[in-house]
């Protein structure tokens, strides 16, 4: 019974460590790219390769977020019209495995 208590707690722990979403948005952008491809290009890129689904707001940017198992958002993505093209900004709250995301925002490889 100690165990399963024990248990609970720490993931109690680690869910309160786990990065809400307004929390990462409100972070200054990690770093900023910009797209010859529209918003709902590269929003429906980033949706696709990571199966997450994009928030639209009012202003017609998009948000998709990447979250880990906990449900803590690690990597946010804020996209912007930008001309004919789009802004995204990029915030990384901490790492995650794999950069599949990069090839949306036109970084090649894994890098």
């Amino acid at each position: 019974m100690q165990k399963v208590q024990f248990s609970a707690l720490v993931l109690i722990g680690l869910l309160a460590g786990c990065a809400s979403t307004q929390k990462v948005l409100d972070k200054p952008p990690t770093e900023v790219f910009r797209s010859e491809k529209s918003v709902k290009e590269v929003t429906f890129c980033l949706s696709d390769k990571n199966h997450t689904p994009a928030l639209e707001r009012d202003d017609g940017s998009r948000v998709v977020l990447i979250k880990n198992g906990y449900g803590g958002v690690s990597l946010a993505f804020s996209i912007f019209p930008d001309g004919t093209g789009s802004r995204i900004e990029y915030r990384k709250q901490f790492g995650t495995i794999g950069g599949i995301w990069k090839q949306c925002v036109g970084l090649k490889g894994d890098k």
